[in-house]
Order: C-alpha cells, then structure tokens, then sequence
C-alpha cells in the first residue's frame, strides 16, 4: 500500500512538473527549444528507475528545455496523451513508441528526435544530448 502511494506521488509530481515547465513559457519560447519527451507509465519498473534522475535533471535544464510526459499507465492517460502528442505534433513519433515505456526522446526541431533511448539510467548520456541539442537550437538561432 505504502509503495503504491509513493509511485502515485513520484508520478504526479513527475506530470506536474513537465506540465508546470511546459506552461511557464510563451508558445514561442516553447517552439525554440529544444523538446524532451518521456514516455511512461506507473508500473514500469524501469520508468520508476528512471524518474529520479529525470526530475532532477528536469529541475536542471528546466529554463533551456521543454519537457512533455506521455503516460501510458491506463486508458485515461493514454487517451489524454494522445490528445497532448496530437497538439504538439508528436503523434506519429507517439503512435510508434506508446508501448515502449521509459523511452526519452530529444527533438531539437521537426517531427524526428535526434536522440532517443529507452531503458537508459546513464546521467551523462542525458546530459551529453540535453547539451548538445540546446547547442544545436542556439546555432539554428
């Protein structure tokens, strides 16, 4: 009882963090920067893994990068997901990854990511494509 009322907590606070980064910027900031995208789920252990690296690593780059949650752990979240790749114009990239939780994908811009990774627990890995694609937004200008 206890661990599932702390995965449910790690999860909220997890969507209300990539939510509250998402939402504290202008449409057109939001456009400039690079994007992150997690796809998990509550009962994907490697996700649970995952996520304390990922929040700190949100709080770090939150002023430079764009971070969007798509949870998939039932069919409200799923659906609402769906909803939230649709608008951001993730919904192929979504569409083809939904099943494979824990995956964080980079989009500096378009439709392609230029890192993706699934069931990666390497900080440095992060940190060396979170770089790199706020490098290559600053020289697209």
């Amino acid at each position: 009882m206890q661990r599932n009322q702390t995965l449910r907590r790690v999860g909220t606070f997890f969507a209300f963090l990539a939510l509250a980064a998402m939402l504290s910027l202008p449409a057109a900031a939001q456009n400039r920067r690079p994007r992150v995208v997690i796809i998990r789920a509550d009962w994907c252990t490697a996700c649970q893994r995952l996520e304390p690296t990922m929040m700190q690593l949100m709080e770090q780059y939150r002023d430079r990068l764009d971070f969007v949650v798509l949870d998939v752990t039932n069919e409200q979240k799923l659906a609402d997901s769906t909803t939230t790749a649709r608008r951001l114009g993730l919904n192929r990239f979504f569409r083809e990854n939904q099943q494979r939780t824990s995956t964080v994908a980079v989009f500096v811009r378009g439709s392609r990511p230029q890192f993706q990774t699934i069931h990666n627990y390497d900080r440095d890995a992060y940190v060396r494509a979170f770089d790199e694609a706020i490098a290559q937004a600053n020289r697209r200008g």
